[in-house]
Formats: C-alpha cells, sequence, structure tokens
C-alpha cells in the first residue's frame, strides 16, 4: 500500500524526501493576492521578491487557500492520505480538502484522512515529520493506526510566533487590531501561540532578543516540553533562528531541532524577521 503525507503551504517543509518506504510527500499551495499580482506558495515562488511586492504595496492585499481540485490531484496520489492543514478557523483550506476528500474516497481505492492543525507553520513541519519517521519504524502499520499516531500527536503539540510586524495579521482579522496597533507603537515584538480552538492568542510583549528567548522557553516548559523535534520557521531571520535553536539544545539535551526558512504564505503573515516554533510535549 502506498501513502502520501500532504499538506497545504502554511507548512513551509519544501523538497521534503520521506524516510518512510512507499510514502510521498506533496504541499497543496496557497496563494497571496498582492496588488493585483498572484504569487503561487510553491517551490518555485521568489519569498524575496514577494516581501518586497509586500513592503511597498499599499493596498488591500490577501491569500486564497488551495481549491477543492487541487487537494483532490494531491490525494488521488496514494492509497493511504493522511493530509494536514492550516488551522480551520484562518483559512479554508481545512474546508476544501473536506470537500475534495469527499469526491475523491467517492471513486474507490483510497483511504483519506484531515488534521486540522489548529495551527499553521512548524506545527505542521513537526506532525509532518514525526507521522514519516512512524511509517518508517512501524512499516505494517493500518492506517487506523497511522491516524490515530498523528491525531494523538496533534493534541499534544501546538505553536509559538515570535513578530515586530503585525500589519497583515491586523488588516486580515488574524489578530486583535488594537493588539497589534499597541505593539506597533511600543516598538515590541509579540509572543502569540494557538489557542484550543485554532485562533492566535497573545501570551506576552518581549523586548529584546534575549527576553524573547527566555520567553519562549518558559512556554515550551510551561506545556510540559522535555525533549523531541521542534521546528523553528523565520523570515529572513537565520541568525535569531540558530541563537534559539542552541538555548532550547542547552536547556533540553534530548530536543532536536529543525530550522527552515518561511514560504510565502507564513513570510506574509509574519512579516520581517518573524519566527514560528512549532513543538510537542510526548516522544515522536
Amino acid at each position: 500500500m502506498s501513502w502520501a503525507i500532504v499538506a497545504d503551504s502554511s507548512c513551509n517543509l519544501r523538497n521534503y524526501q520521506p524516510q518512510a518506504p512507499d510514502t510521498q510527500f506533496a504541499i497543496a499551495p496557497l496563494k497571496i493576492n498582492v496588488g493585483g499580482r498572484e504569487f503561487i506558495d510553491d517551490e518555485a515562488l521568489d519569498v524575496a521578491e514577494l516581501n518586497r511586492v509586500v513592503a511597498s504595496e499599499k493596498t488591500a492585499s490577501s491569500s486564497a487557500c488551495p481549491s477543492v481540485g487541487e487537494w483532490a490531484e494531491l490525494f488521488r496520489r496514494a492509497d493511504n492520505v493522511i493530509a494536514i492543514t492550516i488551522s480551520a478557523n484562518l483559512s479554508g483550506s481545512y474546508e476544501a480538502a473536506c470537500m475534495a476528500r469527499e469526491l475523491v474516497v467517492g471513486e474507490g481505492g483510497h483511504q483519506i484522512h484531515l488534521v486540522n492543525s489548529r495551527a499553521a507553520g512548524g506545527k505542521l513541519e513537526m506532525l509532518a515529520i514525526a507521522l514519516d519517521r512512524y511509517l518508517k519504524d512501524n512499516p505494517e502499520a493500518t492506517f487506523e493506526a497511522a491516524c490515530d499516531y498523528v491525531d494523538a500527536l496533534e493534541q499534544k503539540s501546538t505553536v509559538l510566533f515570535s513578530l515586530s510586524s503585525y500589519e497583515n495579521l491586523m488588516k486580515s482579522g488574524r489578530m486583535p487590531k488594537m493588539a497589534g496597533v499597541l505593539a506597533n507603537r511600543l516598538n515590541i515584538r509579540v509572543l502569540g501561540t494557538a489557542s484550543d480552538e485554532g485562533t492566535i492568542k497573545i501570551v506576552a510583549p518581549t523586548r529584546g532578543q534575549k527576553k524573547m528567548t527566555a520567553k519562549v522557553l518558559q512556554s515550551m516548559e510551561s506545556d510540559g516540553f522535555t525533549g523531541g523535534l521542534v521546528c523553528i520557521d523565520h523570515v529572513d531571520n537565520q541568525e535569531t533562528a540558530d541563537e534559539l535553536a542552541r538555548a532550547i539544545s542547552a536547556k533540553w539535551p534530548a530536543a532536536e531541532t529543525e530550522i527552515m526558512p518561511c514560504g510565502g504564505l507564513c513570510s506574509y503573515y509574519a512579516e520581517e524577521k518573524g519566527l514560528i516554533i512549532g513543538y510537542g510535549w510526548t516522544d515522536r
């Protein structure tokens, strides 16, 4: 039986090669519309150009989820499919994937399970990599067992984000406007997380990189993190991502950190120098 791990492009894995046998990984791209131009968030996207256009554009911009047809095309690639989407409360991606699942399952020959990550960025990457490792370590796993595994991990994982700009989150209604305006005026970074419903929740304001790092570690510890995979995404901020990874490894020697640049969708919302950190509090 063949497997496919599919995610929308709020997951920043690009050109990922699964380790599990007979398993493929695929991305369903979201689109970002800026100043009349459409940017498709796939491997070919010039993220630096997108960020430049977004920064210079004064008119309204927006994002759009993958179509039902795009999801369906990916679902037809394997017998067993597990798809992970951005929070259903932040995008229509999950709803489109549900419609595609109904279509493809009706054709016969495919089992499809959907995971609403209730997050974006690093949490999706952590879930996808952990699922791949599970399938590698358990080559005889049933579809039901794999679904149970990823669902349990989704319930015991989350995402943190550290942002210095909030314009696109405010404009899209994904962040309370007063919180964003206040943070911009005070020139502070905001540490946020995902609520249980998959909406954005503010944890605390932070000033300076050291305080930001300390607050991230404190939040991870409060969640029960003791080691395991941590995915750190950044928007043109490799140095800070590296420093955060070193701090995590120093506090939890059993931690494994993966650092990657944000793709288009996460760059659009996290904005310049933003960080997104995904982790769980169970062993892989």
